[in-house]
């Protein structure tokens, strides 16, 4: 015999899933960001994040591009359904390979 949860206690661990999810993709206001292109190619988006200061760090999983910069400034060089600005974990997008000099 089994016992079934509750559906409010489905719900609210839906939830909290949620909440998480957002706010580890949630993107940093400086730091490691991902672009990920939703209605231009990854090279448009490249030069919108150099148009912007930032400095390309990699590839990340699909067509994505890892950056490093400002969040606001890579916004504004964005037009409305470019592409997903999100942040940039180590285990989804490899470590920080940059060379510093």
């Amino acid at each position: 015999m089994t016992r079934r949860l509750p559906v409010p206690l489905l719900l609210h661990a839906a939830l909290f899933a949620a909440v998480l999810l957002v706010l580890a993709l949630r993107p940093p206001a400086e730091g490691t960001l991902l672009l990920v292109p939703i209605a231009t190619a990854p090279g448009v988006l490249a030069s919108a994040a150099l148009a912007a200061d930032a400095r390309l760090v990699g590839r990340g999983p699909g067509r994505s591009l890892v950056v490093r910069g400002t969040r606001d400034r890579i916004k504004a060089r964005l037009r409305l359904g470019d592409a997903l600005l999100l942040a940039a974990p180590s285990p989804l997008c490899g470590d920080d390979l940059e060379v510093r000099t």
